[in-house]
């Protein structure tokens, strides 16, 4: 009998066999506070590390696979480092005194961090979205659907919902304006140089989630 891997689906296709899964495996917990994708009270779910930990895993292997289409499969742009410490864009980092590291490591405070920082990801995404080749369309759609749904269970752990920080309304008009004005070279670095941060965001993401 041959066995289906998740390259046999279509990426929408796997993305909603990747939510069902998280709905219909309610076994070890992430931990005590349980994530949850739906706020009904009389029907709670709980997510697993696995199921959560499968679903970051399957954003980064759609990004990365992006990043190779975007840069030809040339290793030098792959890695845009520099370029990437040197942008202007203020998109999401996890940085030391956000609780996600190993030396200072505070799940509540990260959580936060990691919650807040996939929310402002959208505005960046929709631009990637709406930005790519026909083509690559349903890829960006994906890595955007997904992101979306790990701040939505993320969102679920947070104690006090009202401690995260949503970008206002205003603020998301004026980076969208911003980031649409520029030229087309310029533009396809741009998009390039958010799929290499939201990368590295969700690699911080993976292994903090692994300490809790």
């Amino acid at each position: 009998m041959k066995f289906l891997s998740a390259r046999d689906f279509h990426p929408l296709a796997f993305l909603g066999l990747m939510l069902v899964m998280t709905t219909a495996l309610p076994t070890s917990r992430v931990r005590r506070g349980d994530f949850t994708e739906d706020t009904t009270p009389n029907r709670p779910v709980y997510t697993t590390l696995q199921q959560v930990g499968g679903l970051i895993t399957y954003a980064l292997r759609e990004i990365f696979e992006m990043r190779k289409e975007l840069c030809n499969n040339n290793p030098d742009c792959m890695k845009y480092d520099d370029a990437l410490s040197e942008n202007n864009l203020e998109l999401p980092v996890i940085e030391r005194n956000d609780g996600c590291l190993q030396t200072e490591y505070n799940w509540e405070i990260c959580l936060l961090k990691i919650t807040s920082g996939l929310l402002d990801y959208q505005i960046y995404l929709e631009f990637v979205t709406n930005n790519v080749q026909d083509n690559k369309k349903d890829k960006a759609r994906v890595i955007q659907s997904t992101t979306k749904t790990l701040n939505q269970i993320f969102k679920q752990e947070v104690k006090d919902p009202g401690k995260i920080v949503t970008p206002c309304p205003t603020s998301k008009a004026l980076l969208m304006e911003k980031l649409e004005s520029q030229k087309e070279w310029p533009r396809t670095k741009t998009i390039e140089l958010i799929l290499k941060a939201l990368e590295e965001f969700l690699k911080v993401t993976m292994r903090s989630t692994r300490q809790n």
